[in-house]
């Protein structure tokens, strides 16, 4: 049987998917470089743009954007909780507490970061939206590296687990790189490069809690037996 802080993370991901597609649909339409546009581009508009409460068109969106809080808040929580999780498994081995608790620290900070996103929409308070963006995905990679530091030294989770915590952090560093130093949305290709790596870097944390949120359970599990 699946654990628990593992159907918790999977239904997180279904549930928070399904209202972003809701919030895609509603998205009446613009980009940051084409306000006339129609609907939600893939490629050339960021995740937050589906919180504007007007769209770039000029048109309201308010559903849409109430679609989006709801999606961010579900991940914000549910994965949040399977982080705490599998922190909290860490916690109980003395010799991975001090990297545990300090990863732990930084994923909160992480969550309030995007709470920060969540309800300062970028068409009313864009530069305090940009700022809480950077800060809430500068924490991610850094508290994931830290996960990876206690996984190594860990004698609940495998080798294995320490390696995925590393390839994430490096893949996340990466994007935070990539977003603070690469090529800027005033260009054609910077836009599509910025707004492909956003996805990517969603989709690369999401499917690693919830895949870790499966190895979790199933040491709680043994444990227990």
């Amino acid at each position: 049987m699946p654990s628990t802080v593992f159907q918790r993370a999977w239904l997180t991901a279904c549930v928070a998917f399904a209202l972003a597609i809701g919030a895609g649909l509603r998205y009446p339409g613009g980009t940051p470089r084409n306000p006339a546009t129609v609907g939600y581009s893939m490629s050339h508009n960021f995740l937050s743009d589906l919180g504007m409460t007007v769209a770039y068109n000029g048109q309201p969106n308010g559903l849409g954007a109430a679609f989006f809080v709801g999606s961010l808040l579900v991940l914000i929580v549910g994965l949040g909780s399977c982080l705490f999780a599998i922190t909290r498994l860490q916690l109980s081995d003395a010799a991975s507490r001090r990297w545990a608790r300090a990863a732990a620290a930084c994923a909160l900070l992480a969550c309030v970061g995007f709470v920060g996103v969540a309800f300062t929409p970028e068409n009313r308070v864009m530069s305090l939206h940009v700022s809480f963006t950077f800060w809430a995905w500068r924490f991610v990679p850094l508290g994931t590296g830290l996960m990876a530091l206690a996984a190594f030294r860990s004698t609940v989770f495998p080798r294995r687990i320490a390696l995925i915590w590393t390839l994430v952090t490096i893949l996340l560093a990466s994007y935070v790189a990539l977003m603070t130093w690469g090529p800027g949305v005033a260009t054609p290709n910077g836009l599509l490069i910025q707004v492909l790596a956003q996805k990517a870097a969603t989709v690369i944390v999401v499917l690693a809690v919830v895949y870790l949120a499966r190895e979790t359970g199933a040491r709680r599990v043994r444990a227990s037996i």
